[in-house]
């Protein structure tokens, strides 16, 4: 795989890296979600023990961002892609071996400290790629995520079915992450010598960009984490019925994603549309009569919610000053975290205090503030373009 990669032109063999980096970080995370049941009844925990538990990797993720941000902008992907991969697949298999939550949460912290890391290279050096070539990745890249968590999560689904434990599962991707990692190419640099006053009030923007970013990661979590629940309690659907929720959002932004990369249109328009979409779904599934409806607002709302995250990240990659593309994307991906964190339990906290329809209508609102205030921020003008 290396040769095929090494020898082909440098802008497929790059792509195909990017893209083969993203699909097996997805592959992980649907792997990971399909074994976590086993995971907890190995480690003996309650539901309140494993919440703790999973709560250190989206915390332990946050703080190593700004420094793999900067690490990134100073040695290249070509460098950093490989590595942050490499120290990924060290720690991801160690929640494998644990048996209690004393051995499980040292286990998820380093692995949240490995995911925060390579979630900010792997995009760096995709917004760096697209700055190289003048052209678009970051959706199909998101995409080929997505499509990466399906995979996963059948797969592992099916080897728990026959027997398999979290090790034998976890093991597995490790080894084909690995596997991606032999295959990296030597990636091309950004000029590093472009205008100098490109920074002028960049902090202002980026605020404004990590705060669209946080709310579109708090739709996308708490409608993931929600719907199946509102599906069977509030609809009455049997429970394979409820289980295509979470599924055919996450397909629809998979397919959103993917074909994002083919649709040029603007990026200002796309995000209004996008979020324009996502609120009309929520409020399709919080005032559905029906599953059926429901359904149907939740691929509303996942094809909506797909292309939002990547339109932000190429816009933060294209705005930022030669040398801080990582640094920049570091920032904007916390405050995203910060929503992606704070989604599910708002959503639950205003379910308990009202109801859960109303909770997830609710986030309609978050989609139509930013689908005004999207378009405003990312119209190309001047220097300074999406």
């Amino acid at each position: 795989m290396t040769s095929v990669l090494r020898t082909a032109p440098p802008r497929k063999a790059e792509r195909r890296g990017l893209l083969l980096a993203f699909a097996i970080f997805g592959v992980f995370w649907g792997a990971w979600s399909a074994t976590l049941p086993a995971v907890r009844a190995q480690a003996h925990l309650s539901d309140g023990q494993l919440g703790i538990g999973l709560a250190a990797i989206a915390f332990s993720a946050v703080p190593v961002m700004p420094f793999a941000g900067r690490l990134v902008d100073r040695i290249g992907a070509r460098r950093a892609l490989p590595a942050a991969m490499f120290l990924f697949a060290l720690v991801l298999p160690l929640a494998a071996f644990a048996h209690s939550l004393a051995t499980l949460v040292p286990a998820l912290v380093l692995l949240g400290l490995a995911t925060g890391g390579l979630d900010i290279v792997a995009n760096t050096a995709v917004a760096a790629w697209e700055r190289v070539e003048g052209d678009r990745l970051m959706s199909v890249a998101h995409g080929a995520f997505s499509v990466g968590v399906l995979v996963g999560s059948a797969s592992a689904g099916l080897a728990r079915q026959a027997g398999a434990g979290p090790l034998p599962i976890l093991g597995t991707v490790t080894v084909l992450v690995l596997f991606v990692v032999a295959g990296q190419p030597a990636y091309r640099q950004a000029d590093q010598h472009e205008v100098a006053g490109a920074r002028a009030g960049l902090s202002a923007v980026l605020l404004a960009i990590g705060l669209l970013s946080a709310g579109a990661f708090l739709c996308e979590d708490a409608i993931g984490s929600w719907s199946a629940l509102h599906l069977e309690r509030g609809l009455g659907a049997s429970p394979a019925v409820s289980g295509l929720g979470p599924g055919l959002f996450a397909g629809a932004m998979a397919v959103g994603r993917l074909a994002g990369g083919f649709v040029h249109v603007r990026p200002d328009v796309l995000f209004g549309s996008a979020a324009s979409a996502l609120g009309a779904g929520a409020l399709v599934v919080a005032l559905a009569p029906t599953a059926g409806v429901a359904l149907a607002g939740l691929v509303l709302a996942g094809a909506g919610t797909s292309v939002l995250a990547p339109v932000l990240y190429s816009a933060v990659g294209a705005r930022a000053a030669p040398g801080r593309q990582g640094a920049d994307l570091a920032r904007v991906s916390a405050l995203g975290y910060v929503g992606f964190v704070a989604g599910p339990p708002l959503v639950g906290a205003l379910s308990a205090a009202v109801s859960l329809p109303v909770a997830l209508g609710s986030l309609s609102g978050i989609a139509l503030a930013l689908a005004v205030g999207g378009p405003l921020l990312l119209r190309p003008s001047g220097r300074m373009r999406a």
